[in-house]
């Protein structure tokens, strides 16, 4: 790969990561090692993320979060914001209904990012999915969801690359964890998680699928393992499978146009 991509890949990775934390932010030197960098290159090129208003430093706890730049990049894609109209009243309703948070996901690469959320003024202690939380695909059901759809030696690149950032980021304390919700949802046929990652804390999630039947997306809800059991959570996949066919529809009509796709 010649320098300039080099430095490209470089910059767009950080940038990724940047924004994996949006709420909480990230130290210099935690990022850094996320990304692979040096500390020295990770700070020089934070200072110019900064300058251009990618980034942002906080004089409180000197931690670099997403600047107002990306959000306005964001505002170009209106599209989205067409699907958000859409998308948007239907999970209100499922929180409602179920009394559960409900979220929806988009695919990135080998990540998830949550898009949108209703929470009905419900808050689950030791829920992280937020808006605008980025996190490899194996971390969540919602990824899980998505990776049952895809082509085998596909969903295995993704599971190893996702697995060796999870060993960079905090060795293998999580291991166990993620597998076992892995084998959950397996075992059910859409992904499951019932207390298995976090204590006290079920969800269920379902693909959603692009005009072109590729899962681009993922429907989720999460609640407390007393109102999403073993014996209702089939009652709760059923619900998301309906509203998941009503979303595909409204994406197909908003998302019309393709990502184009570059190679070398």
């Amino acid at each position: 790969m010649a320098a300039g991509a080099r430095s490209v890949e470089r910059a767009l990775r950080l940038l990724k990561e940047l924004s994996s934390h949006g709420e909480f932010g990230w130290r210099l030197s935690d990022l850094s090692r996320q990304v692979g960098l040096d500390r020295a290159t990770c700070h020089r090129m934070l200072k110019r993320f900064v300058s251009e208003g990618f980034a942002e430093r906080r004089a409180e706890d000197l931690k670099y979060y997403p600047g107002q730049t990306l959000f306005e990049m964001g505002l170009a894609v209106p599209q989205y914001a067409a699907l958000r109209e859409q998308v948007d009243p239907a999970l209100h309703q499922l929180a409602q209904r179920t009394g559960c948070i409900a979220s929806f996901l988009l695919r990135s690469g080998d990540d998830r990012v949550c898009v949108y959320q209703q929470r009905a003024g419900l808050e689950l202690s030791g829920m992280l999915i937020r808006v605008g939380t980025r996190r490899p695909l194996i971390t969540s059901v919602a990824g899980l969801a998505i990776l049952q759809q895809l082509p085998e030696a596909e969903g295995a690149r993704i599971v190893a690359e996702n697995t060796q950032r999870e060993l960079r980021r905090g060795g293998e304390r999580r291991l166990e964890k993620l597998e076992r919700m892995r084998r959950r949802s397996d075992a059910h046929g859409f992904g499951f998680t019932l207390g298995d990652f976090a204590p006290g804390l079920a969800a269920v999630a379902v693909p959603v699928r692009s005009a072109a039947g590729e899962p681009f997306a993922a429907l989720i809800l999460t609640g407390t393992d007393t109102v999403i059991t073993e014996e209702t959570a089939g009652s709760f996949h059923a619900q998301l499978v309906q509203e998941s066919a009503s979303i595909e529809a409204d994406a197909a009509r908003c998302l019309r146009r393709a990502p184009v796709k570059f190679t070398d």
